[in-house]
């Protein structure tokens, strides 16, 4: 029940429409929050009552058509909700305070799902609606400058803790820990992309699945030290002789690890092959399988017969060693 609601809770906080949905639902709560009372003067209560219909109404959309709207449609949806918010709060001066915080959730939304850039856009965005909402107020200046101060000082300290604890997540959530390469979750994804790509481009795609010989032989007879220590060389080894211009080398695992060429075709992804072997520390093998693209095929299939090529490989090579024993004896 408990892995339940946090596989529930994680299917949201991970897709930025549902989040948007429960910001935008955020937003109502807080319209709603001004009504008991009644306190407020006629005109703000049809300001905070129009708002609350258009955080609704927004909210049904998103969860309605959300996943239509690209990355830039998200920006221009928040720029909106920021200009709605600027005008309620501008109208309504009595309001001004208690929507202060709508522009702090602005800010921690685009530092959660948006990129840099728009990180500092949106959130600068709002520090302009939210200063022009100020000296619209006829105020003192000290204390619209103290208002805002207190609003945005609090919104970039938000937005700079959270945008960072998010690129901590995400790095420890696609890199291995102990070679610092890509992990399998990057791996698929990273496939995924290079080969639409190449479906796209009509280019060629070769894929390469590689596994330790006998890994597990050094664990047991050099400890598990020796083997890690081993992993990282191999992993420092091929990042340094993959080709720049897009090769991509991950782990996906224990001793294997995958590596995606784009635009190699059957030939050339050989002498791709060559450099890794050429890498390997003296005294150690690799078994490695070699996939190229057909054209039609996905990258799940397209793994798999690379893989199934390196177990041929790692068969034969199998086959070998108790050939020469026999003979030995």
């Amino acid at each position: 029940m408990r892995d339940d609601r946090r596989n529930r809770l994680q299917s949201i906080i991970l897709d930025p429409n549902k989040a948007a949905v429960v910001f935008y639902l955020a937003g109502a709560a807080a319209g709603l929050a001004l009504l008991p009372g009644w306190h407020t003067s006629h005109r703000s209560l049809v300001i905070a009552l129009v708002l609350i219909g258009c955080t609704l109404f927004a909210a049904f959309l998103r969860l309605k058509y959300g996943h239509r709207l690209s990355p830039l449609g998200t920006q221009i949806a928040f720029t909106a909700a920021i200009g709605i918010v600027s005008a309620a709060a501008a109208m309504g001066p009595s309001l001004h305070a208690n929507l202060a915080v709508l522009y702090i959730w602005v800010a921690v939304y685009a530092a959660l799902y948006f990129r840099p850039v728009a990180i500092v856009l949106q959130t600068g965005a709002a520090g302009v609606a939210y200063a022009i909402v100020l000296l619209a107020g006829h105020s003192s200046l000290r204390a619209e400058f103290l208002a805002w101060n207190s609003i945005f000082g609090t919104a970039v300290v938000l937005a700079t803790v959270v945008y960072g604890l998010v690129a901590t997540l995400l790095k420890y959530g696609r890199e291995d820990p102990l070679t610092g390469l890509p992990n399998r979750r990057s791996w698929e994804e990273r496939a995924d992309e290079e080969l639409e790509r190449a479906r796209r481009n009509r280019t060629s795609l070769s894929l390469v699945s590689i596994d330790v010989d006998d890994f597990k032989l050094v664990n047991d007879r050099q400890g598990h030290q020796a083997g890690d220590d081993l992993l990282r060389q191999l992993a420092d080894r091929w990042r340094m002789t993959t080709r720049g211009g897009g090769d991509f080398v991950a782990r996906l695992g224990g001793d294997e690890f995958g590596l995606l060429a784009p635009g190699s075709d059957v030939q050339e992804i050989q002498s791709v092959v060559k450099r890794l072997q050429e890498a390997l520390p003296e005294g150690v093998s690799c078994s490695l399988g070699v996939a190229t693209w057909d054209g039609t095929e996905t990258a799940t299939v397209l793994f798999r017969r690379a893989d199934e090529a390196m177990y041929a490989v790692k068969r034969q090579r199998h086959l070998g060693r108790l050939a020469r024993s026999d003979e030995s004896d």
